[in-house]
């Protein structure tokens, strides 16, 4: 399935979803300049990577492709609502969160983030964000997460929250079926070696692993990371 299908697919199922609410202005989270954007998105990944990637960009009505990749790899910048409905910053302008997902977290993975995206715009409620999330993946509209799902979020310009360190530490991001455990990778919070994302979050389906790294994207050193 390519990113084109995906966003169709994603938009199918929001336009299909019942409850809505008021629709959010989302013209903060927006950035004017196209080409600023895939370039930021690319900025997830090393270039070997993200250069021959397809680029996805935000729009008023979500997220679009803007550039065609041809190494089944799919950056773009997931802004605030993208994060766990009920996230105190879900609504947060500041967040600037580049991606890179590899070829099967693009299958598997994305489709239901571009869902809740899709959802959360069209106004729907944190508890209505969890409700549809739960019902797709019980249907098997959505997919659990392929073999070797992950994503890379190295990027030096990521803001991933407004306080202490915004860039916080470039890391890799590794998906499974939540019926794998976090505690089968000795997990823990997020001052552990090994980061369980969805240990706050029972009722997602995905279980989401963290593994910091040292370096960014373009090779700079993350002192902070490197002194753990």
């Amino acid at each position: 399935m390519n990113t084109r299908t995906l966003v169709a697919a994603s938009t199918f199922v929001a336009a299909s979803a019942l409850g809505a609410q008021k629709a959010p202005d989302i013209t903060p989270y927006l950035i004017a300049d196209r080409t600023a954007e895939v370039a930021l998105a690319r900025t997830a990944a090393p270039s070997a990577i993200s250069d021959n990637a397809t680029v996805l960009v935000l729009t008023p009505k979500g997220y679009t492709e803007a550039a065609r990749g041809s190494n089944g790899f799919t950056c773009l910048v997931m802004r605030s609502f993208a994060a766990a409905p009920g996230d105190p910053q879900f609504w947060d302008t500041h967040i600037s969160a580049p991606h890179c997902f590899n070829p099967p977290a693009s299958r598997t993975v994305l489709p239901a983030m571009l869902a809740q995206i899709d959802w959360a715009l069209a106004g729907a409620a944190p508890a209505e964000l969890s409700a549809r999330t739960r019902k797709a993946y019980a249907e098997k509209r959505f997919t659990m997460p392929a073999d070797g799902a992950m994503a890379y979020m190295l990027s030096p310009k990521q803001h991933l929250s407004d306080e202490n360190d915004p860039h916080w530490m470039p890391h890799l991001m590794f998906y499974y079926d939540r019926a794998l455990k976090g505690t089968t990778f000795g997990a823990g919070a997020f001052t552990a070696p090994i980061i369980d994302a969805t240990g706050a979050d029972p009722n997602s389906p995905v279980q989401v692993i963290l593994i910091p790294i040292r370096t960014w994207s373009d090779g700079t050193p993350a002192v902070h990371a490197a002194g753990m």
